[in-house]
């Protein structure tokens, strides 16, 4: 039994939280659900599921929800904060760059990693498997994610070898510029849900084979 959504945690409607919550974990086990049972994926894949999207939805209940829930309580300390204190503060904060990006990033929730999860492996110049995939604006690496399956993305020239084991593995390779936070040499395998699975900066096509065998990617 899986349970997702206003099922598996109920948020405060404020900032759309619940809804973008749900959402990331019907595209989380959606994904996996197919690879199991229409792909052969080993069912070890599902036990993923709640280890990646757990963890996120417990800080979300104890942090944002708690300070809404408190908010929103009658009391004299309560109301202070609701209509002195949060109106005062707020517009002075989010003058700053910095409040706005985090602030964004929550919000957003694109700043959710699965970096402890059994299919995160590897790590490049900071950015780590089962980071979200950086955004690259000029290049718009995200367009390719439409697809929604797994895929090679290489920064900078692709090697022979690497071409040649996309093209026997079947996995589609998407070649752009290094850029932002992506160093040269960078290869990303992307999962389908735009998270990064596997990343080195080195052509180890040996490690990308054990990974792709060992999850069944088809």
């Amino acid at each position: 039994v899986f349970l997702l959504g206003d099922a598996a945690h109920v948020h405060s409607p404020v900032g759309g939280q619940g809804m973008n919550t749900g959402i990331g974990d019907a595209v989380n086990l959606a994904w996996k659900l197919e690879a199991v049972l229409r792909d052969g994926a080993p069912d070890a894949l599902l036990d993923t599921y709640e280890t990646e999207r757990i963890r996120f939805a417990r800080r979300l209940v104890a942090s944002t929800d708690k300070a809404f829930a408190f908010v929103n309580r009658r009391g004299s300390l309560a109301s202070e904060v609701r209509t002195h204190i949060v109106p005062n503060l707020f517009p002075v904060l989010f003058r700053k760059r910095a409040v706005r990006r985090v602030a964004f990033r929550v919000v957003s929730q694109t700043g959710i990693q699965y970096r402890g999860s059994a299919l995160s492996e590897g790590t490049a110049h900071g950015i780590h498997g089962g980071d979200r995939l950086p955004w690259l604006m000029r290049q718009d690496n995200y367009g390719v994610l439409q697809s929604m399956d797994w895929q090679i993305h290489c920064y900078g020239e692709a090697s022979k070898d690497l071409t040649e084991w996309c093209s026997r593995s079947s996995i589609p390779l998407h070649v752009f510029s290094p850029a932002g936070a992506i160093h040269r040499g960078t290869i990303c395998l992307i999962r389908p849900d735009g998270h990064i699975g596997w990343i080195d900066n080195r052509a180890a096509t040996d490690e990308l084979t054990r990974y792709v065998h060992q999850w069944r990617i088809a």
